[in-house]
């Protein structure tokens, strides 16, 4: 019988992207603006 090995890895280039990306988009929209809202990549995880 086969087996195979599943692997998870993450490209942090690839994440503090989205990061950044999410980050614009609370700046930017209407329905968050006086918001006290934030993201931030942890980079304990």
């Amino acid at each position: 019988m086969p087996s195979f090995d599943i692997v998870s890895e993450v490209e942090m280039n690839e994440a503090q992207n989205a990061v950044d990306n999410a980050k614009r988009e609370l700046e930017t929209r209407f329905d968050f603006r006086g918001v006290d809202a934030s993201i931030e990549l942890s980079d304990k995880v």
